[in-house]
């Protein structure tokens, strides 16, 4: 069997037609592969209001699936958010088209191939009772563990994962003899053999949340025998986080040294500011101007400015003058071997001449 795995989708009305390209890429890529399944492990959409709003898209999207192409949509905890009463259950009562819902809980078991074994466990928020499920016995050469959360211990989450509990442990996939784990929820993607288990997340199917660098992607499989392999394909349609160092001068004049040729309009692109300027209004106008000119050519235009800060008269001070002459010098030969900490020293050597010519008023 060859199939596409892929999750956190995230389709939504604030990002409509974002969100259904980089649909509609997936469902190209299931067809130029060749294959019999297509897995959503969970946020294909980003709430229930986007459910309500955008199934009729979805579902005209899958149709462009080659007719022996199986979809599998596992809901995860985005489904749910603001879904009232009834949660992920009252999903049933939508029109996914060719997708199969697998919303039974605790699991539900199924068998997409004569060879292949399909246990699907939508998002819960407690998966501690995984012993007393009564799954059935491991029968066919293969089996898949379709899942929705987070496998503490194999990747940094950050600090701000949005949904408590979720929580798979690894010994889930042992105790129900899973070959493979096929799983959403983290939004970057990796994978990891544990025991007899190869634990997938795909990632991401686009760029959702500030920070998430890296291209996005999705995971073709292909089963034989008792064995699965695994491959990234990347999505072009996603797009990429990419951050963008903008500099101030002391006039208030912003200088963008990163070549942006080969960024796609798909891109969101984050602009981190720093400098020491005399007179911020300048600055921020330009900054202004800036961000307009570049949200008219990608995605998303976001500003970070921690690494502004004002001081009076040092757009004519000798010393902070010839820092950045210095500097900019040294940027053009030797920045490119190691662009973040040749722009970290920027902003600290600028901290502290500001700290010097405050200090001797």
């Amino acid at each position: 069997m060859r199939f596409i795995l892929t999750a956190d989708l995230h389709i939504s009305t604030a990002e409509k037609d974002y969100s259904l390209a980089v649909l509609n890429e997936i469902v190209g890529v299931c067809a130029r592969e060749r294959c019999e399944a297509l897995f959503l492990a969970g946020d294909v959409f980003d709430s229930r209001a986007d459910v309500e709003a955008l199934r009729g898209a979805f579902r005209a999207g899958i149709e462009n699936l080659p007719p022996d192409c199986a979809v599998f949509f596992l809901p995860g905890n985005h489904e749910e958010l603001r879904a009232g009463p009834g949660g992920a259950e009252s999903l049933d009562r939508f029109d996914f088209g060719r997708a199969r819902l697998l919303t039974e809980k605790p699991f539900s078991f199924g068998s997409p191939d004569p060879q292949t074994e399909l246990l699907a466990i939508p998002f819960q928020r407690d998966y501690s009772g995984y012993r007393a499920w009564k799954a059935p016995p491991k029968r066919k050469p293969l089996r898949i563990v379709l899942a929705h959360g987070t496998v503490p211990g194999l990747a940094y989450t950050g600090p701000d994962e949005e949904e408590p509990g979720g929580i798979l442990d690894a010994d889930l996939f042992t105790w129900l003899k899973a070959d493979l784990a096929a799983l959403g929820h983290l939004h970057g993607g990796f994978s990891v053999r544990q025991g007899d288990t190869l634990i997938a997340y795909p990632g991401s199917a686009r760029v959702w949340r500030e920070g998430e660098k890296g291209k996005r992607r999705v995971l073709l499989g292909v089963t034989e025998a008792s064995s699965v392999t695994l491959r990234e394909i990347p999505l072009e349609r996603a797009g990429e986080y990419r951050v963008v160092p903008v500099y101030a001068a002391p006039d208030g004049s912003l200088r963008v040294p990163r070549e942006t040729a080969g960024f796609s309009p798909a891109d969101w692109l984050s602009l981190e500011v720093s400098g020491l300027v005399e007179d911020e209004r300048v600055a921020v106008q330009a900054l202004e101007r800036l961000q307009g000119d570049l949200k008219e050519k990608y995605r998303k235009v976001t500003v970070r400015t921690e690494g502004f800060s004002v001081l009076g008269g040092v757009s004519t001070h000798p010393l902070a003058l010839r820092f950045i002459k210095k500097w900019e010098e040294g940027a053009a030969s030797l920045g490119a071997e190691d662009p973040e900490a040749y722009n970290l020293a920027r902003l600290r050597g600028l901290g502290v001449i500001k700290e010097i010519l405050e200090s001797r008023r």
